[in-house]
Formats: structure tokens, C-alpha cells, sequence
């Protein structure tokens, strides 16, 4: 006995295993993209990113001012008045200058290094020495001059060398001096809060150069 098949019958067949082959590729795209969604979420994909930003981050080419100082101060510079070689306190020279600004300091962003730490998701970061960036809104009052009555015998004092005087490196590095645990301090608290924005689970510690 033959058994007869309706022309319209095997197209139908072939609809249903195309639709098949269609549903078990959309299964297996959504394994992969929870297979990946899962490694990421649980063997650390997700940590080697935050990682990796947090490198990007603290590394930056600029110097860092992490200390903005109000100074004001007056210079004074005196000089001596002799006559014939005799001291003269009446040939005597006195120039004052007030002045005020804001002294910057901090460190170069370029050489701070960071490093994995000893524990998972710890980092150490590696401060450089402390560094003068520069002078905002620097103010010099007109000079102000106290001469004896035969100053005239006595050389001027220079009020461009009093200024460079003012402005010194001497004076730069006595500002870090004075408030290198400031500093360190801001250092701290900069580059943590920047670790944190980024991975709020990590543990930072810090080496600051000698």
C-alpha cells in the first residue's frame, strides 16, 4: 500500500526546522552573553577594569598642587652707612616692601607610581619628593624707604633684588618644608578619594619619597 504525501505538507516541514535552528542560535548567543556577563561578575572581569581606570587615573602627566598657601609678609633690608670708613648711623639705609600671594605646592603627577598590592584589590601608590609650583596673585607694595640724613654716602639697596630675595628657591623650599605632613596628608586623601570613586572596595597604602 502506498502512502500518499499532500504537496503542501513538506514545506511545512522545512518552516518548522528552520525555526528550530533559529531558536537554538538565539539560545546559545544567550549562554555566551551570560557566560561572559557571569565571568565577569564573579572571576574578576570586573576588577581588571576597575583596575585598569584606577592606573589610568592616578597616572597623569600635570603637577598635582595639593597646597594653596596665603603668604603676607614684609621685607626689610638695611644697610649700614659708614663715612671714611667710620660707621655712620645718620648715613644709614632702610627700604621695607610689603607684600602677599599665594604660594602653590605639591608634586609632579608624572612621577607618582602605583603599584598591586600584597593583598587582592590593594594598590600602593608611590609619592615623589614634594614640589613648588608656582605664585598666584602676587602683590608688592611701593618700597618704603627710611634714610639717615647723610644716606647719600651709602649705596642703594636694590628693590628687584629684595623682590628676588622674597621669591626665592630658599623660600620655595622652605614652604614644603613647613608643611610636608600637609602635605602628605592631601596626598593621602587626593589620590584615595580618587581610587574610590572608581572602586570603593579597594585598600590603598602609601610610600612617600625620602
Amino acid at each position: 500500500m502506498t502512502t500518499s504525501v499532500s504537496p503542501s505538507s513538506a514545506p511545512r516541514r522545512r518552516k518548522k526546522s528552520r525555526l528550530g535552528r533559529v531558536v537554538l542560535v538565539v539560545l546559545l548567543v544567550a549562554v555566551a552573553v551570560a557566560g561572559g556577563w557571569a565571568y565577569e561578575r564573579f572571576l574578576g572581569g570586573g576588577i581588571q577594569s576597575s583596575g585598569s581606570q584606577i592606573y589610568q587615573s592616578v597616572q597623569r602627566e600635570e603637577k598635582v598642587s595639593l597646597l594653596a598657601l596665603s603668604v603676607q609678609g614684609i621685607e626689610r633690608q638695611k644697610a649700614d652707612g659708614r663715612i671714611l670708613g667710620v660707621s655712620a648711623p645718620v648715613a644709614d639705609r632702610m627700604t621695607l616692601i610689603q607684600y602677599e600671594f599665594t604660594a602653590r605646592v605639591g608634586i609632579d603627577g608624572e612621577k607618582v607610581a602605583i603599584s598591586a598590592g600584597h593583598e587582592e584589590n590593594s594598590y600602593v601608590i608611590s609619592i615623589p619628593e614634594f614640589i613648588f609650583i608656582g605664585y598666584d596673585d602676587p602683590h608688592f607694595e611701593d618700597a618704603i624707604e627710611s634714610n639717615g640724613a647723610l644716606s647719600f654716602f651709602t649705596e642703594e639697596i636694590e628693590v628687584t633684588q629684595m623682590i628676588n630675595a622674597i621669591l626665592s628657591e630658599e623660600k620655595q623650599q622652605a614652604y614644603i618644608e613647613d608643611h610636608e605632613q600637609a602635605l602628605r596628608e592631601q596626598a593621602q586623601d587626593y589620590y584615595t578619594g580618587i581610587i574610590a570613586s572608581i572602586d570603593p572596595e579597594a585598600t590603598v597604602a602609601f610610600e612617600f619619597a625620602q
